[in-house]
This record gives C-alpha cells, structure tokens and sequence, in this order.
C-alpha cells in the first residue's frame, strides 16, 4: 500500500452603506423607498448604481489579469502586489479595497494562488475563512472552478465578524475576493457583498476555469454497463489499474513519488445492488476502513470519524453516504492523515473512493496547504466524473 510520511493541510468576500439622500431634489417618499430597495440584496446595473453612489471599480492585477466590481464612489484601493511575482507554488494578497469612514462596515483583500497544479475553488474559498478565524456557515459552490463560501467569527457565543469568500480558477491560478466587516452592520455587509458578487467581472484575462495541461483522463470500462470518463489531476499519475473490461475493477491513483507519495486515491467498482438503507452503507464503511488501516497497521492508527453524510447527485434509486476520517500517522515524523470515503451504488454496481491526504489540525503553512489541496481536488475530480456517468 501507499505510504505517506510527509504532513500537508486542514481542509477544504461589503457593505451596502446608509445613503443620506440621493438627489437634492428628492422626497422623503422616494428616499424612503429607495432605501427600501437597499434593504435587501439585489443586483445593480451601473446605471442604477451611480444612482446609489457607486461605481465600477476596475483593479489591475499585473500578467493581463483586469477586473471589476461595484464599490461605494469614495473607496480606496491599496496595492500590494502583482500577479507576475507570484510563482507556483505560491500565494499573495494582491490588494485591498475599503471605505475610508466606513472601514469596520466592508473591506475586501484579493488575493492569488498559484499552486502549478489544477486545484479547485471550493476547498480555497473555504481555507481563506478558516485561516482567518471564522467558522463556515454556509458555502454555495457552482463547480470546482467558482467558489462561495460564508462565515462568522464567535466571541462568548456571540458573532463578532461576517465574511464572504469568492474564489475563481482562471487556468494556472484561482483569484479570490475575501470580504469581511463587524457583524454590527451585518445587513448592509450582506447587501453589499451580494452586490459585489453580482457585479464581479473579469475584464480582461485568461479563460475561466482549468488548463488543459493540468488534467489527464482514463477510460474505466464496466463491462455491458458502460465506460467512465475518469478525469484526475495530472498531478497524479497511475499507480496501478485492472479495470480490463468485466466487473471488478480498481485503479489506484498517486501524487508525489513512488517512494515519498503525498496523497492516494482509491477507487473500485463491482456488481452489485445496492444496500437497503444508510445503516447498512454505514456497516460496509465500518468494515472496508477497519480492513485498510489493518493492511496498513505500520503507517496508521487511532481512526476518528468526523463527519458522515447522504451522498447527493446519485439519481434516483441509487444510494450512498461519504465520510471523513482523522488517523494518527505511526511513520514519516508522525502527525496526522485525513481519510475521505464515499460509498455508493447505481444501476447495479457498487463504487468506492477512498482518499488519504497529509492533514493538519492547525492552520496550515503555505506549503501544507498546496500539498493537501493537491489530494482533495484529486478526489473531487474523480467523484465528479463517476457521479456524471449515472446521468
């Protein structure tokens, strides 16, 4: 089996500010209404929003990368860096956007990471809030290359801070748009960041989403029920794969060396109906990781299950749960892995995807960050192009 001695990561963006009076000439009836409109997130044009006192705010982010959003008219950039001195792997707040008087209300940091591999968004948006000190508390991602993701900080029970977090990949890199402000002007900071996230633009700049160079594919033939598309990271590479043409099949995928791998991915498929009901997924997964850390008794140990779930996007009649595992690492300088699994079944086979992933119970360092990404975009990817081929 794989081994995996060395440590990586834990896991997987305004204000709309009170307007004193829009046109001299106005009525307190029309202030009042439009100050209604302000009362709930909506999206702007920019015509009506010169109306409200904002305008579109273009940011030059350096190597050909030009964007834009809707700010309050007195707001002030301050730039910090560029996109060009960012090498891979690396990140970097590019700039940061905020209202003079109004800076606890909104402020918005843009940053860019280049990791030199294909690493999704959502997994990102989510590790800007964390490292930041804020729970998530709900997350909305679109796909793997746009991401939105929300959280609180807490002080004595009682919400202090409200972010947002916006990430994008554009090719070799994923811009984000991290916005905060005090919960005191929560409304208008939710107001706001709606408007930013309605008004966001990429003006000028590479295409959306991965490059090419960054995906690799394999075909996994399943007998008279088909062949998956297998899209992985190019990261990885293929361990082993006996998925001939007839059920079972399993294909390992690896990232790193053979002899120093940073994560593994696991995937196999048999014939098979599914189980009659969560409780008997939940019994396989008992058994299937109780049997991989006993193959792998010298590397791992001390499994914690940490979360568990129905797995969405099966179709109907089919079944499935995923689970996440902390496990003590007995080699490589100890420390600890983390262990996603997801089992499921349609259209009579069973499939199931396990990863192991370096893991950090602290905010992880740049370079952990980068490694652990690596695995759980991996994983994403792989369950992404099974669940396409049930539909």
């Amino acid at each position: 089996m794989v081994m995996l001695p060395r440590r990586v990561l834990t896991r997987y963006l305004i204000t709309l500010f009170t307007i004193p009076a829009f046109f001299s000439h106005a009525s307190a009836e029309q202030a009042k209404a439009k100050q209604q409109q302000l009362d709930e997130p909506r999206t702007l044009d920019d015509q009506d929003a010169r109306q409200l006192g904002y305008v579109r705010l273009p940011l030059d982010l350096g190597n050909g990368v030009k964007v834009s959003f809707l700010a309050k008219e007195n707001s002030l950039t301050t730039p910090q860096g560029k996109i060009d001195a960012v090498k891979a792997p690396g990140r970097a707040e590019l700039a940061k956007v905020f209202v003079p008087d109004e800076r606890d209300n909104f402020e918005v940091t843009v940053s860019v990471l280049r990791p030199g591999f294909a690493a999704e968004a959502p997994s990102v948006s989510e590790q800007l809030l964390m490292e930041n000190g804020y729970g998530i508390t709900d997350a909305d991602h679109a796909s793997l290359t746009s991401a939105d993701a929300r959280g609180q900080t807490l002080d004595q029970s009682k919400v202090q801070r409200t972010a947002r977090s916006l990430c994008q990949v554009w090719q070799d890199m994923l811009i984000c748009f991290f916005m905060e402000g005090d919960t005191e002007y929560g409304d208008q900071f939710a107001n706001q960041a709606e408007i930013m996230a309605n008004s966001l633009r990429f003006d000028e700049g590479p295409e959306e989403g991965f490059a090419s160079s960054q995906i690799e594919a394999v075909d996994l033939p399943l007998g008279s029920r088909g062949t998956i598309a297998l899209d992985y990271p190019s990261e990885f590479s293929v361990a082993s794969n006996d998925f001939k043409g007839d059920l079972p099949g399993t294909l390992q995928l690896q990232q790193g060396s053979d002899d120093d791998p940073l994560s593994a991915i696991i995937i196999a498929a048999s014939a098979g109906s599914a189980p009659p009901n969560a409780e008997a997924v939940d019994s396989v997964a008992d058994q299937l990781i109780g049997g991989w850390l006993k193959q792998n008794e010298k590397l791992f140990a001390n499994p914690a299950l940490v979360t568990k779930g129905d797995l969405a996007g099966l179709g109907s009649g089919g079944i499935g749960r995923s689970y996440a595992y902390i496990v003590d690492k007995l080699a490589g300088g100890g420390g600890q892995a983390q262990i996603r699994l997801s089992l499921f079944a349609s259209s009579g086979v069973r499939y199931s995807v396990l990863m192991v992933t370096h893991y950090s119970p602290q905010v992880d360092e740049t370079e952990q960050f980068f490694v652990r990404l690596g695995g759980i975009t991996g994983y994403d990817f792989v369950m992404q192009s099974i669940l396409n081929h049930l539909h």
